[in-house]
């Protein structure tokens, strides 16, 4: 029983990293292994590495079944209407679909709304330290005197005109300008 389960998970502990142990490559399912690669939009390359770590063993890859596996995970990796949520996802993309253009051009709106909401991310984080160094220098303020407090206040000033910066980014970034074309 331990080997069957052993074998039925082997793929899923494979798919995190490409060398394999002696035990994988003597229990690999190749066609299963192929399907996982294919399924996850990985390259071709990932049976030279599978070949070199499994000869250190002695153990020969059955490349024809992990082809075999990898064109069918590629099949479910590249359908078009999934494309989109791939790289809205983040999921990178490594050029393996034989229907590249129309995946490309769905994944590409996808990954442009990805890296839209990290940029977004990125300027909250910033306005949250913001406003923890805004909130310091204001304490700071309440025991300070003469030259030291002038210094304090111009850092409080340039900090909350910083940080009235970074929103109207983040509002710009979230309302981007509507563009009409007219066609005559």
């Amino acid at each position: 029983m331990p080997s069957r389960l052993l074998i039925l998970t082997l793929p899923l502990l494979l798919g995190a990293c490409s060398t394999l142990s002696e035990e994988e490559c003597r229990n690999a399912s190749w066609y299963n292994l192929g399907y996982q690669d294919g399924e996850r939009g990985r390259t071709q390359q990932e049976i030279p590495k599978y070949r070199e770590s499994c000869n250190e063993y002695g153990v020969k890859v059955d490349e024809t079944e992990w082809k075999r596996g990898y064109q069918k995970g590629l099949e479910l990796f590249c359908i078009p209407e999934l494309a989109y949520s791939k790289g809205r996802d983040g999921v990178e993309y490594l050029g393996v679909c034989p229907n590249d253009a129309s995946f490309l051009k769905q994944y590409q709106r996808g990954r442009d709304e990805y890296l839209l909401n990290q940029r977004i991310a990125e300027l909250q984080d910033e306005l949250r330290r913001l406003d923890d160094e805004i909130g310091a220098v204001e304490r700071k303020m309440r025991s300070s005197d003469g030259d030291e407090l002038d210094y304090y206040r111009s850092q409080r000033y340039r900090m909350i005109r910083h940080a009235e910066a970074v929103q109207e980014e983040i509002w710009r970034l979230r309302n981007p300008p509507k563009v009409i074309e007219f066609k005559l």
